[in-house]
């Protein structure tokens, strides 16, 4: 099986590293995990149900079931490190003592996501990710086996940071507002949660909640309920429902636009995700 994977590293492991001015970001999903580290921008970060201040040196990291964005303060300049990865590709080397990923699922579904990290940690991670990129770059032999060793690394890392530095407060924050409305769609998910429904339901002007929640994720309340309703899709496939029962499970009433819409947010057919 190892050897499956290091002959198609590239399809297990994406490596990105941007610097640009910032534009909108909708809420997404990845197939398998994400490491985000910040460099530089005016930015909070969007997980679910929650708000992350972030600044240089903050790492962030979810797995393919937390819907999340980067939600942008002003125009500065915006550059970040990404790594995603399929956690299958460490199957291998868990044990009973031991999982790479635990601090991506050992945690409560959308919290914890911040990893607190020193100025030596943030030196050694930034040394990482210099090493993931020039073997990018390099493509020589043994490649796929130097590059899963830097992710290795990186996820014992993280790992070490997240158990030593993870404390209950985790600097989240959401608007007093905005915080049961979110709760409602998720536990309400395939019910009815049109604008109109939520503004009665909870006694607030319609446009005032457009407006709030804007102002605090930088997209839609509209676009949170879709990106939520995929992650709930994903969940239902995963777990061996077929594609019509995930559809209607997780809220959406039309199947054709269910297909569209999970191929948009995931880059696959529903019967082709599992």
């Amino acid at each position: 099986m190892l050897d499956t994977y290091l002959t198609s590293i590239d399809e297990h492991i994406h490596f990105d590293h941007i610097q640009k001015q910032v534009h909108n970001i909708d809420f997404h999903l990845h197939r398998g995990c994400e490491i985000y580290l910040l460099i530089q921008g005016d930015v909070q970060y969007f997980v679910e149900k929650s708000v992350y201040p972030v600044a240089y040196g903050d790492l962030i990291i979810t797995n393919e079931h937390e819907i999340h964005k980067p939600a942008f303060q002003s125009n500065a300049v915006y550059e970040r490190i990404t790594l995603q990865f399929m956690p299958v590709i460490m199957s291998p080397f868990r044990t009973a003592t031991y999982d790479p990923v635990q601090c991506f699922y050992n945690r409560p579904h959308g919290e914890n996501n911040k990893v607190p990290l020193g100025a030596m940690d943030l030196t050694y991670l930034r040394t990482l990710f210099a090493k993931y990129a020039e073997l990018c770059r390099l493509q020589a032999q043994g490649n796929g086996i130097l590059k899963l060793s830097c992710l290795m690394e990186l996820l014992v890392f993280i790992n070490t940071a997240f158990s030593s530095g993870h404390t209950a407060e985790d600097n989240r924050f959401m608007h007093e507002k905005l915080s049961p409305v979110l709760n409602y769609i998720e536990a309400e998910l395939a019910g009815d949660l049109s604008l109109d429904h939520l503004a009665k339901q909870f006694y607030i002007n319609k446009f005032y909640l457009m407006k709030l929640f804007k102002t605090y994720t930088g997209s839609t309340i509209h676009e949170y309920i879709i990106s939520k309703r995929i992650a709930a899709a994903k969940r239902y496939l995963s777990e061996g429902c077929n594609v019509t029962e995930a559809c209607f499970q997780s809220g959406f009433r039309d199947y054709t636009a269910f297909l569209k819409m999970f191929k948009k947010k995931v880059g696959l057919l529903p019967k082709d995700y599992v």
